[in-house]
C-alpha cells in the first residue's frame, strides 16, 4: 500500500509538463527545493532572501603580508535562466583567470563551489521561478 501510494504520488507529481493540473504550484515546488534539494539547502548559503550572503573569513599569509579574504556567495534573485543553469552545471568550468600579485584573495576564492544536486531540468525551472516570483507571492 505505501509502495502504491509513493508511485501515485511520484507519477502525479512528475508525470505533468505543467504545473496547471498539479495538487503544487510551480512556486510550491520550486520552495520547496530552494530550502531541501537534495544535499544541502539551497538557502543554507543564498540565505532566506536568496541575495547572498558571507560563508567564511579568513587570514591569508603571502611574503609576511596578511590579507583577510572573504568567501560570500552571490546574488541569485536577478540572475539570468541562462547564468542560473551554467551554474549548477557540474561538466562546466570556470574559465581560467589570471591574477595580479595584489589579488590573492581573488585567486583563492575564484572558482564554482556550488555543490553538485543533479536536479532535473523542471526542478531547475521551478526552483528559477521560485526565486523570480518571491516577492510576488510573498508579497514583500
Amino acid at each position: 500500500m505505501i509502495k502504491l501510494s509513493i508511485l501515485l504520488f511520484t507519477t502525479l507529481l512528475f508525470s505533468k509538463s505543467t504545473f496547471e493540473d498539479s495538487f503544487i504550484t510551480q512556486y510550491e515546488y520550486g520552495k520547496m527545493l530552494y530550502k531541501n534539494p537534495r544535499g544541502i539547502s539551497c538557502s543554507k548559503c543564498h540565505g532566506e532572501s536568496a541575495k547572498g550572503k558571507i560563508i567564511a573569513t579568513f587570514t591569508h599569509t603571502v611574503k609576511k603580508k596578511e590579507y583577510i579574504c572573504t568567501i560570500r556567495t552571490k546574488d541569485i534573485t536577478n540572475v539570468t535562466y541562462k547564468n542560473f543553469l551554467q551554474t549548477l552545471d557540474p561538466k562546466l568550468e570556470k574559465p581560467k583567470k589570471k591574477f595580479d600579485s595584489t589579488q590573492v584573495c581573488e585567486k583563492l576564492t575564484y572558482g564554482n563551489s556550488m555543490p553538485t544536486y543533479f536536479l532535473t531540468p523542471e526542478e531547475l525551472k521551478s526552483i528559477f521561478f521560485y526565486l523570480k516570483n518571491k516577492d510576488k507571492y510573498e508579497g514583500k
